[in-house]
């Protein structure tokens, strides 16, 4: 009994990052509830472990050691120890969670697969394991157990609210913005900064930014050489198309920037309405509006602006 108790200390001090004395001041609370409740130990007696050796010592109120009580104490601490120290471990675990993630809320995670339930996927981050749901995964990831992966992590939750504590995304926007962050050393520098983001996880991401540097063109630095930097973005999407545009405090040219890759004839704006009119030639529509009317939703979306599209010879007719 002895040596399972300093044995079950040292492992999960080593594997966990758990405090043996934590642990230990743990167990002799646990133990001290339990001889009270089934055995009647007096409250002038306190318990303390040997945290070399496990001994169990009895000390009065006078510090000193006593002879221990004469019900079967040893029998009760084996009944009861492990259970004790699961508890207690589990709650010691959640809170060491807490204390090491809380500040990495909102960074890039990496971590490994370990196992799946149900849609949802199960990743290993040093000594703690987080949950990726199926919701945040994007449509083309297909993971093996073992799989390196990276996330963003989305909220690391208090002790005792849910099952998995670290909840990780690889759908949020930030998810881009940060893997921007890491790929492109002027972003981090705050040379060229990402104004805004607006994203259809898994198929296309708008990304408006803008240079403190008259010298510096942050669209073409985003990009990269033979658009080395933004293909690196695109691989870790699983060929999410990324589109970086320029920013502009005039709306009328943001909002022309944003329809990217259309051509705009002209833009009318109703600026009480936050609402833009934007006419394009007739060959220029489905480029403008683009599939399912993704490129429309994330130009407004971008620019916080609700904008419609009209072809020339539609808007004339009106």
């Amino acid at each position: 009994m002895k040596k399972e108790i300093v044995a079950l200390l040292e492992y999960w001090e080593k594997e966990k990052g758990i405090e043996k004395n934590y642990l230990i001041e743990s167990l002799e609370d646990g133990l001290l509830t339990v001889y009270r409740k089934k055995a009647g130990l007096s409250k002038d007696i306190k318990i303390k472990i040997d945290p070399e050796t496990g001994d169990i010592k009895f000390i009065n109120k006078d510090g000193e050691e006593v002879p221990p009580p004469t019900f079967p104490w040893e029998r009760i601490a084996a009944q009861t120890a492990r259970h004790i120290i699961i508890q207690k471990l589990r709650e010691a675990e959640k809170n060491t969670i807490y204390d090491e993630f809380k500040n990495l809320e909102g960074q890039l995670i990496n971590g490994r697969v370990e196992r799946f339930e149900n849609e949802n996927v199960i990743i290993v981050i040093g000594k703690a394991e987080g949950i990726l749901p199926q919701h945040h995964k994007l449509s083309n990831d297909h993971f093996k157990i073992g799989d390196a992966v990276k996330c963003y992590l989305l909220e690391v939750r208090p002790p005792f609210k849910g099952n998995y504590q670290l909840i990780l995304s690889r759908t949020h926007p930030n998810f881009v913005k940060k893997l921007l962050e890491n790929e492109i050393p002027e972003i981090k520098e705050g040379i060229i900064e990402i104004k805004a983001i607006a994203r259809f996880p898994g198929d296309l991401t708008k990304i408006a930014v803008f240079s403190k540097n008259e010298k510096v063109d942050p669209v073409g630095t985003c990009i990269g050489d033979k658009a080395g930097r933004i293909k690196n973005i695109i691989k870790e999407l699983k060929g999410e198309k990324i589109e970086v545009i320029q920013w502009d405090e005039d709306i009328t040219k943001f909002i022309r920037n944003s329809l990217s890759p259309a051509k705009v004839n002209e833009i009318h704006i109703d600026e009480g309405k936050k609402e833009a009119i934007v006419i394009v030639d007739d060959n220029q529509l489905f480029l403008a509006i683009g599939k399912k009317g993704q490129n429309v939703r994330l130009a407004s979306k971008l620019t916080g602006w609700n904008i419609k599209v009209f072809k020339v010879s539609e808007y004339k007719k009106e």
